[in-house]
């Protein structure tokens, strides 16, 4: 199932994301990084517990995207 945040835009850390999308994957449209150029803050733009989804979903999408797991990876996650 793949999740569409509401029609509000929030830029959140990576750490709020990660609190508020548990164990599932999330793509985000970068926004601030780091001083080491690492994704820092960003907007939700989707959420899904299956990451071949958001990679479909995301595939032609033009932007500072970033897809990562907010739980732990173990071999049958990644």
């Amino acid at each position: 199932m793949i999740g569409r945040p509401s029609n509000t835009v929030d830029v959140l850390s990576i750490a709020e994301v990660s609190d508020s999308y548990p164990e599932q994957w999330v793509v985000m449209e970068i926004t601030q990084r780091d001083e080491y150029g690492f994704p820092s803050k960003g907007e939700v733009l989707l959420s899904s517990t299956d990451k071949h989804k958001l990679i479909q979903e995301t595939k032609e999408s033009n932007g500072d995207l970033y897809l990562f797991y907010t739980g732990r990876i173990d071999d049958e996650i990644g």
